[in-house]
């Protein structure tokens, strides 16, 4: 089967975009929630499947997936990582032009065949996580934060064309643990009581300056910044996938005067 599947694009893609539907469904389930997952025929806006919890979120989602985790980079439509164009300026876009109306990510299906059973493992990404990046509140690998800020840097000075595509390393997506992990960090429902893109909103704009709240100075800011910088990190490392690292940063007094943040 490993081989069918590896010479078989179409049919691996459709197997695991099955067995994604299943388990969210099933872990939703666990919870006592109906999670409806719709399927796009034509890949014309950049996403694959719509995920809602009938609840207060619908989510659309691109997915890639690999086989033997061999593609080190993923083209992603551009428009599936940039921000709400409600909250086109806490991200520090300068304008919403190119920005979705809808909440969007991406996920990443791992595939392989262990004793005649497909195996997954699940990862994600959104414009929530590389801005938290970006920031430095954690990293994945040592170039975390490097890679975060060229590919925002690309996403709101590059090509406003939603359909067109950009690189982004395998690295930068976020390795879940499993599928009720996968559910929190896209904002469903899940066993992790937990609201990562509010916090990670919230840090984001104390940096870029778009709270209501005025402060005299930039170093003022850190005091608010903290709660939700300690929490991010403390719900992320509950999620991260046990045989990967996550490196939680500590946010000091002097944030704002060192570089690569020039605010």
């Amino acid at each position: 089967m490993k081989d069918f599947l590896k010479d078989n694009t179409q049919v691996r893609e459709d197997i695991l975009n099955q067995k994604l539907f299943f388990e969210l469904k099933e872990a939703s389930a666990l919870r006592r929630i109906h999670l409806k997952a719709f399927r796009s025929d034509v890949d014309v806006d950049g996403f694959d499947i719509i995920i809602d919890n009938n609840d207060d979120l619908l989510l659309k989602c691109q997915v890639k997936s690999r086989f033997d985790a061999t593609t080190a980079y993923f083209d992603i439509h551009r428009v599936m990582l940039k921000p709400n164009h409600y909250v086109f300026a806490e991200f520090e876009f300068t304008a919403p032009v190119g920005c979705p109306s809808d909440n969007r990510g991406v996920i990443q299906i791992d595939g392989d065949v262990v004793d005649n059973k497909i195996v997954t493992r699940y990862y994600y990404l959104d414009i929530y996580l590389l801005r938290a990046m970006e920031l430095g509140i954690f990293k994945l690998t040592t170039q975390s934060q490097t890679k975060a800020e060229e590919i925002l840097k690309d996403l709101r000075y590059g090509s406003i064309k939603s359909n067109e595509k950009i690189s982004v390393l395998q690295s930068l997506f976020f390795p879940v643990k499993d599928v009720q992990a996968l559910l929190a960090i896209m904002g469903f429902h899940s066993e992790h009581h937990i609201n990562l893109s509010y916090n990670i909103l919230e840090v984001s704009k104390l940096v870029s300056r778009t709270t209501e709240k005025k402060y005299e100075k930039l170093k003022d800011r850190i005091p608010d910044m903290k709660g939700h910088w300690n929490f991010i990190n403390e719900e992320l490392e509950k999620l991260i996938h046990p045989s990967n690292r996550l490196t939680k940063v500590e946010l000091k007094d002097n944030y704002f005067d060192r570089p690569p943040l020039q605010i």
